[in-house]
């Protein structure tokens, strides 16, 4: 069975996607997934950073286009904006607790026709009550997506999620299985058909 891989992707909702963190989580996720395919038996094609990279003739080929949309939030923030008085600035700090909690969607598409064979939505092993301090002093109180580059924030929640991280992968392992995968393999033949392949 031919399996192309779209690389994982966020949420459009999640602010902090493109943030260091999350973007070398993301990238941690795709290398780890594929070898996953590859080790499962399936020949892969990709990873490709998104459909529109799949060329046509590679997807005549492909059985089915796995993508997986990472899709975290930060819940039950706790914490509050400390403002402190000093010459020659005043100056911000910033400490309390979040969780993390969130939902991975799965989707396996069959390419010529887009038809959704898959689609599982799994929720990510939640992380509560993550204590968070910036390490940082700031002239104003920033914005969540904003604190994450501070030092401390990105520390603790890079903890939160290496943490998390073997949940997330044994729930992906678990959804990308063989024999499942394998038992859509004649209704995938069955729409390349009525395409004409």
């Amino acid at each position: 069975m031919v399996l192309a891989f779209i690389q994982p992707y966020y949420a459009k909702r999640f602010p902090s996607g493109g943030n260091e963190l999350f973007r070398r989580f993301r990238e941690s996720l795709s290398h780890d997934i594929d070898a996953t395919i590859i080790a499962k038996g399936f020949t892969l094609k990709g990873p490709y950073a998104s459909l529109d990279e799949i060329l046509y003739g590679d997807k005549k080929i492909i059985d089915l286009i796995i993508s997986i949309e990472i899709d975290p939030e930060f819940v039950a923030a706790q914490g509050t904006w400390q403002q402190h008085f000093s010459i020659p600035t005043n100056y911000f700090t910033y400490s309390g607790k979040v969780s993390l909690v969130g939902k991975i969607n799965i989707m396996g598409v069959e390419p010529m026709t887009g038809q959704r064979i898959i689609s599982p939505s799994v929720s990510i092993p939640n992380i509560t009550n993550i204590p968070i301090a910036t390490t940082g002093r700031y002239t104003r109180q920033m914005q969540d997506y904003e604190i994450m580059q501070d030092a401390g924030v990105y520390n603790a929640v890079g903890d939160a999620l290496t943490q998390q991280y073997k949940g997330i992968m044994d729930k992906i392992n678990a959804y990308l299985d063989v024999e499942e995968l394998k038992s859509h393999k004649g209704e995938i033949k069955e729409l390349k058909s009525k395409k004409g392949y």
